[in-house]
């Protein structure tokens, strides 16, 4: 598991924790029941606090995307692919609504397509 962390974003840091660990689980980097490096371990590489990555993993906990067992760490649910699947789902749902919006205010194809990347860049920058 491989995580950095940008200390002049204003996304919080538990908040870039979780978004890159998700990002590994949705694309299959981290295969299902796989474990993840303790919240204490991964607190000392980050040079953050317990809390940080405690919040960070709770927040992976409640989205199904990990269990944890006491005693024993933080595990890849299986069930990954499913919730990979509602956010497709939903990722499709918002570009619906986007195209609609679009096309009701004159916007083309090409332009939707720049918009989008720009604010793919923005958020993954």
């Amino acid at each position: 598991m491989n995580l950095s962390l940008s200390l002049q974003s204003e996304i919080p840091a538990y908040e870039q924790i979780k978004m890159q660990i998700k990002a590994q689980i949705l694309s299959g980097e981290l295969p299902p029941n796989e474990p993840l490096t303790s919240m204490r371990q991964l607190a000392r590489d980050l040079r953050v606090s317990v809390i940080t990555t405690t919040r960070a993993y709770g927040d992976l906990e409640a989205e199904g995307l990990i269990y944890t067992l006491q005693g024993r760490g933080s595990f890849v649910k299986a069930n990954a692919e499913t919730v990979r699947r509602q956010y497709l789902k939903s990722i499709d749902e918002s570009l619906k609504t986007a195209v609609e919006k679009g096309t009701a205010a004159g916007v083309s194809l090409s332009e939707l397509q720049i918009r989008l990347e720009e604010i793919y860049h923005e958020q993954c920058d």
